[in-house]
């Protein structure tokens, strides 16, 4: 290799770094440092397992789910309805609206012809809802069932949680593509904190409602996160290798392009 060709693959070779002109885009942080996305994974399903284990060794751990399900039931029934209404808002929360965001993602990565982030969606929501319907199969557990419902009675599995794993998948990566475009600290942190509240929110509406108990809420948000740390550090670490392929392929092409 030519000492120009040299110098014109090394700039191309450098992780891109995303910049508030190039739209929503994924950082590549997973990428640079895929040891987050791996801890993800890791802490995930070790939370998840542990759960499931309990669940099918009638751990002690069940007898405070019911409690604590019991104890938010009846402060439901004497909850006043606009509360009921916006722990009920928390089912589309956490199922449609996150259906329409990844539809708007999608138009908008193809249009933007960002392949990485798409590939994101694509593997992310249509995995997501995959393993929620093996798991629920596979665990089979009966939801709350109370004489006098809050809301109407789900029939399905309710172990883990499905819209406890989406939210995770789903506002996490949003906060993920937009913190970094903040130049402010302060709006960082509240791009941060609105991400988790809305997971919680969701969560906490789902058993409030009577639809779950807290350890199907909690088995979801484990297997969230161990779901989004697997793909998205892999795509991204697949995208970045593509891109270094690239560069050595065409070093003077991807030079300009640098």
């Amino acid at each position: 290799m030519s000492q120009y060709q040299k110098t014109a693959v090394a700039p191309a070779l450098q992780t891109k770094v995303t910049h508030p002109s190039d739209g929503l885009r994924a950082p590549g942080l997973l990428g640079r440092s895929p040891l987050i996305g791996w801890v993800m994974v890791l802490l995930g399903s070790i939370i998840f397992i542990f759960l499931a284990i309990s669940l099918q060794t009638h751990s002690p751990i069940l007898q405070i789910d019911t409690q604590i399900d019991n104890s938010l039931h009846a402060i439901a029934l004497q909850s006043p309805p606009l509360i009921v209404d916006i722990m009920i808002a928390g089912f589309y929360v956490g199922e449609q609206v996150i259906v329409a965001i990844g539809a708007l993602l999608v138009v908008y990565f193809l249009v933007k012809r960002y392949w990485s982030e798409l590939f994101m969606i694509l593997i992310a929501w249509g995995g997501e809802g995959g393993i929620w319907l093996v798991l629920a199969q596979y665990f089979n557990r009966t939801r709350p069932h109370f004489q006098t419902p809050v809301w109407h009675l789900m029939t399905a599995p309710g172990f883990p949680s499905g819209h406890s794993f989406a939210t995770v998948m789903c506002y996490g990566l949003l906060a993920y593509m937009i913190v970094p475009k903040l130049h402010s600290r302060g709006w960082k942190i509240a791009v941060i904190v609105t991400a988790i509240l809305i997971m919680l929110y969701v969560g906490f509406s789902r058993v409030f409602i009577g639809d779950h108990y807290p350890t199907d809420v909690l088995s979801g948000y484990a297997l969230g996160i161990a779901w989004s740390g697997l793909v998205y550090t892999s795509v991204e670490i697949i995208a970045q290798r593509h891109q270094k392929r690239q560069a050595l392929a065409h070093p003077r092409q991807e030079a300009a392009k640098s």
